[in-house]
C-alpha cells in the first residue's frame, strides 16, 4: 500500500478552486454511508423511545430537577450522588478523547446530533425537491412555482420533524405519558411549551439552514480535535503520490507547454469533483487535512465507486495516518494507552462508586426554636429535626434510634414509611431520664448520634451526630 502523505504542491498541474456555489449535498450509496444511517438509527430510536419507558411506575429516564432526582435505568440519583454523575461525565469526554486520537473526527461524522439531524434533513430535502442537478435545471428552464411549492413542502416536514424533537427532549423532564395526555388536552406548562419550541427552532434552523457553518465557526470541538489527534491518527485522507497528477489537468496542460513524459504521467484521480460534491462540509479533501473534515467517509464511497468504474484499485482516499501506520499501530501510541488507562481507571471508580451508593439521605438539625427544656417528671428533653429522603426504587419502613454513651431514648418511637422518590421531615425527640441519686455534676453538652435504618434492607442506613444539651 502507497504511504499516504500531504499533497505538494504541482507546478505543472495547477487546479483552479471550483465555486462553491451548491443546490445541495449530493446522494452517494457505500459502506460508510450506511454505517452513518445505521449509527443515525441507533442513536434516535433510544432517544426517541427511552421517554416513554417506565420502571415500577417512574421513568427509565427522566431528569426531575425541581425535586432534585435524576431516574437513570431504574436507580433514583440525587445531589448525594454528586460524585457518580461527575464521574459519568469524565467518563463520557475520555471516551471522546480516546474517539478523537484513534479515528480523528470520527463521532461528528457519525453519532453527534448537529450531523445526524442535517443528515436527516438532508434526506428530506432530496425526497422532496430531488437531486441537486435536477434542482439546478429547474433553476435553469425558470419552473419557479414548483421549486416554491417543493421548498415550501420541505420546510414543512422539517417543522415536523423539529416539533418531534422538541417534544421528544422535553418529555425526559415530564414524563413521556404524561406530557402526550396533556399535549393533546391542551394542559402543556408555559415552561414546557418553551423547551419544547425553543429547541425545535434550534434543530430546525442547525440541521436545515446552518448545517456545516455550525461545525466549522461554532462547534468549539473543531477547533481543538486537532490537539487529541497525533501524526498516527487514522482520519480520511487523499493518496496525493497515487492520484497526482490528475488526468483532467495533465491533458489540459499538454495543450499549453511541453512538458517531459514523466511529467504527463497520469495519476489515478479523474478531477470528477464528486468527492466534494458529496461531503457535508464542502471541502476538497484532496487539498490535505482540513478542519472542517467530520471523518464521515462520504467522499470515500464516491471515490471507491469511480475507481471501481475505472478499474483501478480503492483506497485513493482512505482511512490512513500521516505516519502511514495501521489501526492497530495507532492503538499502540502512548497517548491512546494514557486515555484509555485513565477511561478504566473512571469506569472503576463508577461501578465502586455504585456499588458503595446508599440510596438513603438523612440530614439532622437540632431545633433551635425548642430549647432544651425539663419535662413535669423531671426529664430533660431536646427536639431535632430529622429530614430523610429515600432516592431507592422502592417504598421503605425506618426506624429512628439514638446511640449515646449516656441513658438518652426517644419515647414512643414509632416507624416511618417512606415512598420511592419521596423526602420527609420529622420532629423526633430525645430524652434523658431524670436521676434523683445523681451526685456527680452532670455536662452541660451531651454527644449523641441518631440512626435511620430501613426495616428491609440492613444495607439501608445512615447516621448523623448531633449535641444534647442540659440546661443550667
Amino acid at each position: 500500500m502507497s504511504s499516504v502523505s500531504a499533497p505538494r504542491a504541482q507546478p505543472l498541474h495547477f487546479h483552479p478552486p471550483r465555486p462553491t456555489l451548491r443546490f445541495g449535498i449530493r446522494a452517494i450509496s457505500g459502506r460508510f454511508n450506511r454505517g452513518r444511517w445505521w449509527a443515525i438509527g441507533l442513536t434516535q430510536l433510544p432517544f426517541l423511545g427511552l421517554c416513554w419507558a417506565q420502571w415500577n411506575g417512574q421513568p427509565l429516564v427522566g431528569f426531575d430537577f425541581l425535586r432534585q432526582k435524576i431516574h437513570l435505568f431504574g436507580s433514583l440519583l440525587g445531589p448525594q450522588d454528586l460524585l457518580l454523575l461527575t464521574l459519568l461525565l469524565i467518563g463520557g469526554a475520555l471516551a471522546l478523547f480516546v474517539t478523537s486520537a484513534v479515528g480523528g473526527r470520527i463521532f461528528c461524522g457519525f453519532a453527534c446530533p448537529q450531523s445526524v439531524y442535517t443528515a436527516l434533513f438532508i434526506w428530506i430535502e432530496q425526497k422532496v425537491q430531488g437531486t441537486p442537478g435536477l434542482r439546478q435545471r429547474r433553476q435553469i428552464q425558470g419552473a419557479w412555482a414548483a421549486a416554491c411549492s417543493r421548498k415550501l413542502l420541505t420546510w414543512a416536514l422539517w417543522a415536523l420533524v423539529a416539533l418531534a424533537l422538541g417534544w421528544t427532549l422535553t418529555a425526559y423532564f415530564s414524563s413521556g405519558p404524561d406530557l402526550w395526555r396533556r399535549t393533546w388536552q391542551g394542559e402543556v406548562g408555559s415552561v414546557e411549551t418553551t423547551l419544547m419550541l425553543g429547541y425545535a427552532v434550534f434543530a430546525f434552523a442547525q440541521a436545515g439552514f446552518l448545517r456545516e457553518k455550525v461545525c466549522q465557526h461554532m462547534c468549539p470541538y473543531a477547533r481543538f480535535q486537532g490537539v487529541m489527534g497525533t501524526p498516527h491518527t487514522q482520519s480520511v485522507m487523499y493518496d496525493a503520490p497515487r492520484g497526482e497528477p490528475r488526468r483532467a489537468a495533465t491533458v489540459a496542460n499538454s495543450h499549453m507547454q511541453a512538458a517531459p513524459a514523466s511529467a504527463l504521467a497520469t495519476g489515478d484521480c479523474i478531477d470528477c469533483n464528486l468527492c466534494v460534491e458529496v461531503c457535508p462540509a464542502g471541502i476538497d479533501i484532496r487539498n490535505g487535512l482540513q478542519y472542517e473534515c467530520i471523518s464521515c467517509g462520504l467522499c470515500i464511497d464516491a471515490c471507491d465507486r469511480v475507481m471501481l468504474k475505472s478499474r483501478r484499485p480503492t483506497g485513493l482516499i482512505r482511512f490512513a495516518s500521516q505516519k502511514g501506520a495501521d489501526w492497530r499501530d495507532t492503538l499502540r501510541q502512548p497517548r491512546i494507552r494514557m486515555y484509555a488507562a485513565l477511561l478504566g481507571l473512571t469506569l472503576l471508580g463508577i461501578a465502586t462508586t455504585a456499588a458503595l451508593r446508599v440510596p438513603l439521605q438523612v440530614e439532622v438539625v437540632r431545633d433551635r426554636s425548642v430549647l432544651a427544656r425539663q419535662l413535669r417528671n423531671g426529664d430533660i428533653e431536646n427536639i431535632y429535626r430529622v429530614h430523610i429522603q429515600n432516592y431507592d426504587t422502592q417504598a421503605h419502613t425506618y426506624d429512628i434510634r439514638v446511640v449515646s454513651d449516656a441513658a438518652l431514648y426517644i419515647p414512643a418511637p414509632a416507624p416511618v414509611h417512606i415512598a420511592s422518590g419521596e423526602e420527609r421531615t420529622l420532629a423526633v425527640s430525645v430524652v434523658q431520664p431524670y436521676r434523683a441519686d445523681a451526685r456527680a455534676p452532670a455536662p452541660s453538652i451531651i454527644p449523641l448520634t441518631l440512626s435511620v435504618r430501613s426495616q428491609t434492607s440492613a444495607e439501608q442506613q445512615r447516621s448523623r451526630s448531633s449535641k444534647f444539651i442540659l440546661p443550667r
